[in-house]
């Protein structure tokens, strides 16, 4: 009688698409077991039994339900009823394809293994549709190791004769229809001959039919390499070879793997029983099945079943498999050579790990972001663990902005209307043991001194995470800069051989192009062996119908003084030095071909020379009438490779090289100047308002405009200042408090030089300057220039003018931080009185005004009228406000502080927690706003005598603060001078405290190594107490 076990007991997991593949794959096994209790949730049917030691779970797709998604439902459901199974294999038919590199026959078998970049089986229907066609995207993961482990062990024992399957495939005796004399001939056509009707090829011309060399044995063959799947039977030819061709060679097309890879942890069988063309017949079908069933049945016999119980179940594997990406650029599939420059980087970083970090060098343009672009994406598909980021390194604008991007896939959650580093965020999340193993690259590092720094700025390597899960590839130009960065763990990038560049130019040339050998040689030797140059001039030569020759004459007859070399960079010192004449030729002959046949397209590329090379937002160009005319200017730079779409053509990109060739032939050209204020007249004129709904615009910008900021001849201009007040504005409102100072400062630098005195723009340069330095902390600074603006505005402007009323708003604010709290009072409670008369209640001015009064009136101690007039401003802002709005949340936190000083202590806790458990929803661990709220209800918690948690929250936060603000800033001071005071004041907060104490010999005058070891008293508590207690002396001083 057949054994019956438990669902725990199984840990194969065996999925066929037909009957005829489930038939194969049951009479492969040593023993049928019983059935088990239906699982309620699982529409599959089981066929259970053993092969050797190995307890197998059969299951089949519903009857004509095959495909990707089908598979996926059926493994998913049988994994979820059986959760000890460890592996799974797809056994079933394929369609083959045959080639030179693979003499594939019908009933041969083919086995899913990485290779080529791709984990054993790609998807070829997945993807995207882009202007340029069909982008396949997304990757499949690889078989478990156990299951390639054991294929390279069979593959070695068929190899020595120590396997076979041919005992196997006489289990299937007994079953006519499956043995190899029924299933006919083997016939192969043309991959172009269609087939010309009926059930077999009886009808098809004999003479079409390949004739390949007769093998002396009817075994079948094992092959080893990539399966494609595809939701739709292939039954073309030539489609078969294209899509085997684009994806580094094919070996089968099936229609169901694809949707079991990145659920069910498994092997790919298939044996072969047509060759994918309008020919298949499902004559072969049954020996196809028996064959692929047969090696599967032999691949368990060698791997020891006490092996499989101790790796992972599949759901433990796939819960450790979550990954992330963010790699803007795509795999380029023209890629050749650098095979000893992979190979290196792969065993330096993943074989024998002898570091972590490691940078790329070499010269400009010489493929240095193709090479770790390759590695990456096999990466990607060889190794599952690990999650991959790329960022840039040009600027820290265009850093940051590749952080956020890195944040968005990690899904990082940011604030919705405050600001927070995100640079910050993300190197903390990678620093984690969350954030599991990941390869990050930083390409073009470039510039030492922002690389390290200033000594008033902080660098970019700052921001970069340590882990030791974590790989980082730096790439640079300078061989300085890579010994900076990662010493003696370099990989130089040299010129590629001229094999490697021939085989690159083949592979985007047209192949007739490529006959004449020697004009190729002299065309590979006048551009250098350089790969960027290669491409460039392929696609000159592709989209203008040319020929290597007459590519050849325009590049010689080119003027070579006309280009000077690379390295001097008319007034960029820093960038691109020593870089060959060549590659600026190339690019040269290509623009002046450009400016003859498309002005527009010109224009565009020197509009670009101006701003940044990478992330150029589409909405950040010259208009053009009608807009179709804009499209196709771009649409012929992206045609030359110049320019590449991203973001669905939101965005641009051009390649820094490109860039830079660019700038040189705008100069070339005398336009320089001319080009770089008109761009600025550009900007200026659409750089957007720092409303916080075009927070994603203006930061989008910014780069853009700090490029063109660093040009002198744009300084000292109308443009520039007009610009600077818009940039200064958005920064202010972004938090980055230091940066808007500077900006506001220039925009007012040539205002008050060129305008008069009680000019409009000159008033708001100014008020938004005093504003900014106030946020800065330069209180003094901020009142003495709004009282020049308020005096000003008070001769010219109506009582009621907003911008007369801004001011006296924003000088009412600089008063009451300069202690100056009556003449704050006076000065708000004439901004509110007019403002009440001209503007509706909910008007956000006048709220803002109204709590700003609360707050002087609080600062001035007249608690009742903050009171009631906070409790006034709650009310109208919950109307239309949400509860985590950052205004009515800053109204609560003032009313809290009112209700405090005015004996509402409970009241005071009550609304605090409230705020404090809101901001903990939607602000990061350090942002300001929730540390203000912290400290505020641990001074309630003081007041309302909850000691212990007063302690336990200030500690928190100043240990935060310690982590994010200078020494000396105003903030960290207080919530250390108030933890302090609870530690000198509070004798029995040590006993409150337990193993958290702090002992009352903290504030002793011996030094630690002096006094007696107490109970639970840990040095970093002493230390921190130590500090505190100076603080204290300090501030009484």
């Amino acid at each position: 009688m057949a054994r019956r076990l438990s669902h725990h007991d199984y840990t194969v997991g065996c999925v066929c698409a037909l009957p005829i593949e489930l038939t194969a794959a049951q009479e492969m096994l040593d023993e049928d077991h019983q059935d088990l209790p239906p699982n309620p949730n699982d529409s599959n049917i089981y066929t259970l039994g053993s092969i050797g030691d190995h307890n197998v779970v059969l299951a089949c797709l519903p009857a004509g339900q095959t495909g990707n998604n089908s598979a996926a439902a059926v493994a998913v459901q049988m994994k979820n009823t059986f959760p000890a199974i460890r592996f799974g294999l797809m056994v079933g038919i394929g369609g083959g394809v045959p080639s030179k590199e693979a003499d594939i026959r019908l009933g041969d078998v083919v086995v899913s293994q990485p290779g080529n970049g791709h984990g054993g089986v790609v998807q070829y229907d997945f993807g995207k549709s882009t202007p340029s066609g069909f982008k396949r995207t997304g990757v499949l993961n690889t078989p478990p190791t156990i299951l390639l482990a054991a294929v390279t062990k069979l593959r070695s024992n068929l190899d020595r004769g120590r396997s076979d399957l041919s005992p196997h495939l006489l289990k299937l005796g007994n079953l006519p229809k499956f043995g190899r004399d029924e299933a006919g001939s083997d016939e192969l056509f043309e991959a172009e001959y269609n087939h010309s009707g009926g059930d077999s090829c009886l009808s098809c011309t004999a003479e079409r039919m390949i004739q390949r060399e007769e093998r002396t044995s009817t075994t079948p063959i094992i092959h080893y390499g990539t399966i494609a799947s595809g939701n739709q039977v292939m039954r073309n030819g030539i489609e078969r070879d294209i899509i085997s061709s684009e994806f580094g060679g094919v070996l089968c097309f099936e229609m169901e793997a694809a949707g079991l890879m990145n659920t069910f942890p498994c092997l790919v069988i298939r044996g072969i029983c047509d060759y994918a063309d309008s020919h298949k017949n499902k004559k072969w079908q049954p020996y196809a099945a028996g064959t692929a069933a047969a090696y599967a049945k032999e691949l368990l016999r060698v791997i020891p079943a006490v092996d499989v119980v101790k790796i992972k179940t599949v759901d433990e594997t796939l819960r450790e498999r979550k990954r992330t990406f963010y790699l803007p650029l795509q795999r380029n599939h023209k890629f050749v050579g650098r095979s000893a420059e992979l190979n290196t980087l792969k065993q330096t970083l993943l074989l024998k790990k002898d570091c972590q970090k490691l940078t790329l060098s070499g010269l400009g343009g010489i493929g240095k972001t193709q090479v770790a672009l390759q590695f990456v994406y096999s990466v990607k598909a060889d190794y599952p663990e690990f999650s991959i980021f790329w960022v840039q390194a040009l600027s820290m604008e265009a850093f940051e902005l590749g952080c956020g991007e890195i944040a968005k896939a990690l899904e990082i959650r940011q604030t919705q209307e405050s600001v927070q580093d995100v640079k910050i965020l993300v190197q903390q999340y990678l620093c984690s043991k969350s954030a599991g193993r990941w390869l990050l690259i930083v390409d073009n590092a470039d510039d030492l001194d922002l690389l390290r720094g200033t000594q008033h700025t902080e660098g970019l390597l700052a921001f970069l995470p340590e882990s030791d899960d974590g790989l980082t590839i730096f790439t640079t130009r300078h061989g300085a800069v890579a010994q900076y960065l990662t010493g003696s763990d370099v990989i130089e990038i040299g010129k590629m051989t001229k094999q490697e560049t021939t085989d690159l130019l083949e592979k985007t040339l047209r192949k007739d192009l490529c006959d004449d050998s020697e004009i190729v040689t002299n065309l590979l030797t006048e551009l250098e062996y350089l790969p960027l140059a290669i491409t460039q001039a392929a696609a000159y030569i592709n989209i203008n119908k040319s020929s290597i020759s007459e590519y050849l004459r325009l590049l010689k007859k080119t003027d070579h003084d006309a280009v000077t070399l690379l390295s001097t960079d008319f007034g960029d010192k820093t960038r691109y030095r020593n870089l060959p004449n060549t590659v600026a030729k190339t690019w040269t002959v290509t623009f002046n071909k450009i400016l003859k046949c498309d002005t527009l397209a010109a224009d565009l590329l020197a509009f670009m020379s101006c701003i940044e090379w990478r992330a150029i937002p589409y909405s950040i160009l010259p208009p053009a009438h009608p807009e179709a005319r804009l499209v196709g200017a771009i649409g012929i730079l992206c045609s030359y490779s110049f320019l590449e779409k991203r973001d669905g053509g939101s965005k641009l990109d051009m390649h820094r090289l490109v860039h830079l060739a660019t700038r040189i032939w705008v100069n070339q050209n005398g336009r320089e100047e001319e080009t770089r204020m008109a761009a600025l007249k550009h900007l200026s004129e659409v750089f957007p308002s720092a409303a916080y709904t075009n927070r994603h615009t203006w930061r989008d910008y910014l780069p853009h405009v700090a490029r063109i900021k660093e040009h002198k001849q744009c300084q000292g201009t109308e443009e520039n200042s007009k610009l600077c007040l818009m940039v200064g504005r958005c920064l202010h409102v972004d938090g980055r408090i230091r940066e808007s100072v500077l900006w506001l400062q220039e925009s007012c630098k040539w205002r008050v030089r060129n305008l008069a005195q009680d000019n409009a723009d000159r008033l708001v340069s100014q008020r938004e300057l005093a504003a900014a330095y106030l946020a800065n902390g330069q209180v003094k600074k901020a009142v003495q220039l709004l009282e020049h603006v308020v005096a000003v505005e008070s001769e010219v402007l109506a009582e009621d003018h907003p911008s007369k009323l801004a001011s006296q708003h924003a000088l009412a604010m600089a008063y009451q931080a300069n202690g100056q709290v009556e003449e704050a009072v006076q000065l708000l409670e004439h901004v509110v009185a007019v403002e009440s008369e001209v503007l509706a209640e909910n008007y956000p001015d006048r709220l803002a005004s109204q709590h700003a009064l609360a707050g002087a009136y609080l600062a001035n101690g007249q608690i009742t009228e903050a009171v009631n007039l906070l409790e006034h401003v709650i009310a109208i802002k919950s109307e239309d406000l949400a509860e985590d709005h950052p205004s009515q949340l800053a109204s609560q936190h003032t009313l809290a502080t009112a209700y405090q000083a005015n004996g509402q202590v409970k009241e005071a806790v009550q609304l605090l927690k409230h705020v404090v458990a809101v901001e903990s929803q939607v602000l990061a661990e350090n942002h300001a706003n929730r540390l203000v709220s912290q400290h505020a209800l641990a001074i309630a918690y003081q007041t309302n005598g909850q000691v212990e948690e007063a302690v336990q929250l200030l500690e928190h936060v100043v240990a935060v603060r310690s982590e994010v603000l200078a020494e000396n800033h105003p903030d960290r001071l207080a919530s250390e001078r108030a933890l302090a005071i609870l530690y000198e004041e509070d004798s029995e907060i040590p006993q409150a405290m337990s193993d958290k104490d702090t002992p009352s010999g903290a504030f002793s005058d011996q030094s630690p190594a002096e006094q007696e070891p107490k109970s639970g008293y840990t040095s970093k508590r002493r230390l921190l107490a130590r500090q505190l207690k100076a603080i204290l002396k300090a501030a009484a001083k």
